[in-house]
């Protein structure tokens, strides 16, 4: 009988409804079964809205909320005198440098837990493991200290400016060590943990929501994803799908519909972004479901034929590969529900989608287009490929991740 152990798992921020927020959830509730397992958040967290919303037994979870009163009181100045003009420019940035600068003065409240175990699924955490053992979770790399990559496209003085903090709170070698094992959520991201951090790491494929089983398919184009700000990182490029989208009058009067759906931040910058995506489908058969249920996305999964995805497009893979899709676990979860996927041919998405098999890689919007519309005329090859889509998504579940994590955290307790 194994013994029961005292296991953290930090993310600082639940309510964001993404694939970090879903990894914390799903290791939460399979290590609880034999644990004693806490979560430690920064802010509000209700576990009845995350076990609704991810359809997950957190019954034997504790919650734990870091004190951040400096913090806190940063983030009611941004939203007060200063706020506009902090946000328009370099507000994001910024938070991201101060809440990393401050993490070490949460090591006092980390070590008071007494953990046999911390996972650390913070992204971009510069967190010295304050447990026995300690895992990192890593969706992509930041830079190490005093090696940053600036990044021109977005001003001369955000990239001096993101130079700057990185002198403050780049990855170290201090913090990698610290840690027992650090995990990859993909082959892709392991690749640069190797180039980045010299480090090798566990590929620990995402949690992967089963979708289907598939409905009676309709004609229905869908992309799933956060609607965040033009320029950031994780940009998911909906107003490049809906332009094209637009063009393809074929689809249209055909009776073809096209999807967007996805969790609203709550910032400035998303609600100007998703009131543009708005009026630009003004007059096409183009829906957008900002904040969506989990029923009604999986709804739109198992409907769906064809699943979009451009994370990364107009980015070259590497000087910019951290704006590429580190994974995909939305193409997966369509994959599930037996959409086909036709994805950009970058990051992660290599990794589930075997062009031609399951799915297509596109390389430009032509390939884009032409791949949607030789699957819109084709109903035979969608349910040729949708079958396969399914069979290979079910390497990529919530179960084999959450197996995954099991024996890793075995391994590192026993």
């Amino acid at each position: 009988m194994k013994m029961r152990r005292h296991i953290g798992i930090y993310n600082r921020d639940m309510n964001g409804g993404g694939g970090s927020e879903k990894r914390s959830v799903v290791m939460a509730e399979r290590l609880s079964r034999e644990h004693d397992v806490t979560l430690v958040v920064g802010g509000p967290c209700s576990l009845e809205r995350l076990e609704a919303y991810y359809a997950a037994d957190l019954s034997r979870v504790r919650v734990a909320r870091l004190r951040l009163p400096v913090q806190s009181l940063l983030h009611r100045n941004l939203n007060s005198t200063f706020g506009p003009l902090l946000r328009r420019a370099y507000a994001d940035l910024f938070l991201q440098h101060w809440s990393r600068t401050l993490e070490r003065r949460y090591l006092r409240q980390f070590r008071a837990f007494n953990f046999d175990l911390l996972i650390n699924n913070q992204g971009w955490s510069i967190l010295p493991c304050p447990a026995r053992a300690g895992i990192y979770m890593c969706m992509f790399p930041h830079d190490r200290k005093g090696e940053l990559r600036p990044d021109a496209s977005r001003g001369l003085f955000y990239a001096i400016y993101a130079m700057l903090g990185n002198r403050i709170v780049g990855m170290t070698d201090s913090v990698l060590d610290s840690y027992s094992l650090i995990t990859a959520n993909s082959k892709y991201t392991a690749e640069w943990i190797r180039r980045l951090w010299r480090r090798e790491a566990e590929v620990v494929y995402s949690a992967c929501e089963p979708m289907g089983p598939p409905k009676p398919k309709e004609k229905i184009v869908l992309h799933v994803g956060r609607f965040v700000g033009r320029g950031r990182n994780d940009d998911k490029h909906q107003h490049t799908l809906l332009e094209v989208f637009r063009r393809m009058h074929g689809l249209h009067s055909d009776g073809w519909q096209l999807h967007l759906a996805g969790t609203l931040l709550p910032d400035a910058n998303s609600r100007k972004m998703i009131s543009q995506l708005t009026a630009a489908a003004e007059g096409l058969p183009v829906f957008i479901h900002p904040n969506i249920s989990y029923n009604a996305l999986r709804d739109l999964y198992r409907r769906a034929s064809i699943y979009w995805h451009a994370t990364g497009f107009g980015q070259s893979q590497e000087e910019h590969p951290g704006k590429q899709e580190h994974f995909g676990m939305t193409t997966v979860e369509a994959m599930s529900a037996g959409a086909v996927p036709i994805v950009i041919n970058s990051g992660g998405h290599r990794e589930s989608v075997s062009d031609g098999y399951c799915g297509f890689l596109w390389n430009d919007l032509a390939e884009l287009e032409h791949y949607t519309s030789l699957l819109a005329q084709d109903p035979a090859l969608r349910a040729n490929l949708g079958e396969r889509a399914v069979q290979v998504s079910e390497g990529f579940g919530r179960t084999a991740f959450a197996d995954r994590i099991q024996d890793l955290t075995d391994r590192l307790l026993s």
